[in-house]
């Protein structure tokens, strides 16, 4: 994986948001549609037309931005609050209504000197309710403004195809959301300030796709992540690269649990083969390094590697386990564990109907709080035994 593959609580309500693979049209969003909102807009626009037939006011052409009439006049009233004294001049650039101080109230249609344009309601001056605000270049925002910020669910359209659904806090998207790229690649999931972060689903153009959480727009935390072949790794990811504890495993049957650094394989792991050999070892920079032990059936050898290399087989299981004590004695069990035994921690004895002992053996499940060390290499050395 690299960079452009783009620490949350685990709630059940997180859970099951990716479990459920939620979309616009479903939950939350469902029911959540922005035409009517739009239509209400385009009635009151029409009825404020109607109403000031008899005595027209600033009209603009919705279509030029043309102003077609300008006989919009205010009386100054003295009043001795200062606050309700008319204290704006009419905008030659503002359709719609005002207050007795001139502010902008009401539905209304004001046109920026940058060229973007802006039609809602406006409360004491601000845009505050629906909106939609159509920028230069042609992107579009159509929602809920509370004064002149976006804030509560909007659809933001790109001019490139882009297409953000989901909620809004301080011009930020916050809660969930649906983003879909003009590539058709996807985002469903969590915000926070703007940002991916919490439980989230991500489908790339090619079918590639990853489950799990995210930080700050960073695959980071637990997460599942499914390549178009039918490879998959589940574990722990950091700033977008496997990193920590998990599981990768290969369609033609071979399996690897261990520990990761920066996509790669390191610190202590067990690797499978599909015709019943484990390697149980040391890796390092996605290679076997230092001590190991290779199995076949009831046999095995203890050997030491070097960048995927054997250097030497130990004469005798003794030796081997001097030289482990020097390395990381933590894992003796594992190396005293036999093929059935290996094969319930790995999740590979299909014939057991009971609970597997990756689940269920204390010590196994503990393995990841053993290591120190907080694209899957296929040099692994595969030893005759």
């Amino acid at each position: 994986m690299t960079s452009q593959q783009i620490n949350n609580d685990n709630t059940s309500d997180k859970n099951d948001l990716y479990i459920n693979n939620i979309s616009p049209g479903d939950q939350e969003i469902k029911n959540i549609t922005l035409k009517n909102q739009v239509k209400k807009i385009q009635s009151a626009y029409r009825n404020y037309k109607n109403r000031n037939k008899s005595n027209p006011v600033l009209i603009t052409d919705i279509n030029n931005n043309n102003i077609i009439n300008q006989t919009l006049s205010h009386e100054s009233k003295e009043e001795e609050n200062e606050e309700n004294k008319i204290i704006n001049e009419p905008d030659p650039n503002y359709i719609g209504g005002h207050d007795s101080r001139g502010y902008r109230e009401g539905f209304g249609i004001q046109s920026l000197p940058s060229g973007d344009r802006i039609r809602g309601i406006f409360t004491n001056d601000k845009l505050t309710g629906w909106g939609i605000f159509e920028h230069r270049g042609g992107d579009i925002f159509k929602g809920e403004y509370k004064d002149n910020i976006t804030n509560g669910y909007g659809e933001y359209s790109k001019e490139n195809g882009a297409i953000y659904y989901g909620y809004w806090n301080n011009d930020m998207q916050i809660g969930i959301g649906y983003e879909l790229w003009n590539d058709s690649s996807s985002y469903k999931g969590e915000y926070s300030e703007g940002k991916k972060s919490g439980i989230g689903s991500y489908i790339w153009q090619d079918g590639t796709n990853y489950m799990g959480e995210w930080n700050n727009n960073n695959i980071e935390g637990f997460g599942i992540y499914k390549y178009i072949d039918g490879r998959q790794y589940i574990g722990q990811w950091k700033n977008n690269q496997m990193h920590g504890y998990g599981e990768f495993i290969w369609v033609e049957g071979k399996k690897y649990i261990g520990f990761y650094k920066n996509d790669k394989k390191e610190g202590f792991g067990i690797y499978y083969w599909p015709n019943d050999r484990f390697f149980v070892g040391f890796w390092k920079e996605g290679k076997q390094n230092g001590v190991g032990k290779f199995i076949k059936d009831d046999a095995s050898k203890f050997g030491v590697w070097k960048n995927g290399k054997r250097e030497k087989w130990f004469d005798d299981e003794e030796e081997f386990m001097e030289e482990l004590k020097k390395e990381n004695a933590k894992y003796i069990f594992l190396f005293k564990s036999d093929i059935n035994k290996l094969k319930k921690y790995m999740d590979l004895d299909d014939n057991s109907e009971e609970e597997s002992e990756y689940y269920s053996n204390k010590d196994f499940k503990n393995v990841k709080d053993l290591n120190n060390k907080d694209e899957q290499s296929e040099e692994e050395e595969e030893e005759e035994v």
